[in-house]
């Protein structure tokens, strides 16, 4: 499956609307010697990398929800935004 940035970063926008509700910076790029995705989402000085497995890739361009990258958005947000004062807008 041919994936673009664009595509899956639209797409991954689209599922997660907690990127605009914290005012998180999110984006991605494909790491030819893992063969996989990297995603990154940054608020101040705190920061998540991840990739993205194909498996789950295809599970966001076809609509459903990122599995892998929920877990690991939610737990970014859990440790830096609810209840803190980091990603207060």
């Amino acid at each position: 499956m041919t994936v673009s940035k664009e595509d899956l970063k639209n797409r991954i926008l689209n599922l997660y609307p907690e990127f605009g509700q914290f005012g998180l910076h999110f984006d991605l790029y494909f790491d030819e010697n893992k063969k996989a995705w990297i995603a990154t989402v940054d608020k101040g000085e705190h920061r998540l990398s991840t990739h993205l497995e194909e498996q789950d890739v295809e599970s966001c361009l076809q609509g459903r929800e990122c599995y892998h990258f929920g877990v690991q958005l939610g737990r970014f947000i859990r440790n830096y935004c609810e209840g803190g004062s980091e990603c207060r807008l």
